[in-house]
């Protein structure tokens, strides 16, 4: 997500290492995540008002600890407000978010779901290459730039 202009990653305490649930290695999973963050759906795992931002880049899994907020929506705005570390286990940790003058952020509504309702279709047309993602490419043995001796000896 960006806000302002920063990754809000950049603006929220305890959010490095993190990613949103809207990344290209979990395309399959990325409507549910939009209907979530459209609060049509509940997050498994936190009140039915509240919905993950910053999850696990491992896995997603809540165990792992997300930020969250409470997110709230009327007519013409949609607001995450109450930032906080969860990992559904025990209460929410309140986390600091610096934003300029506010501990909230509100959105259009309009805008808001616009800009989810796209998301599947840009997300999917980012580039992907699952083992560079994943930090580990695998090499047959005539890739790793070696040979084998060749022997003088002949039978």
């Amino acid at each position: 997500f960006v806000v302002d202009g920063r990754s809000f990653r950049d603006v929220v305490d305890g959010g490095r290492g993190q990613v949103t649930e809207l990344c290209r290695p979990w395309l399959d999973t990325v409507p549910e995540s939009v209907e979530r963050l459209l609060g049509r759906q509940e997050t498994p795992g936190l009140p039915e008002d509240r919905v993950a931002l910053l999850v696990c880049l491992v896995c997603g899994d809540l165990g792992c600890g997300a930020i969250t907020a409470r997110l709230s929506i009327s007519e013409d705005q949609v607001t995450w407000s109450e930032f906080a570390w969860e990992d559904g286990d025990g209460d929410p940790t309140p986390v600091d978010v610096r934003l300029e003058g506010d501990d909230r952020l509100v959105f259009s509504r309009a805008a808001y779901e616009s800009l989810l309702a796209s998301a599947p279709d840009r997300i999917a047309a980012m580039p992907y290459e699952e083992l560079e993602h994943r930090g580990r490419r695998f090499l047959w043995p005539w890739q790793w730039g070696w040979r084998l001796p060749r022997s003088d000896t002949r039978e």
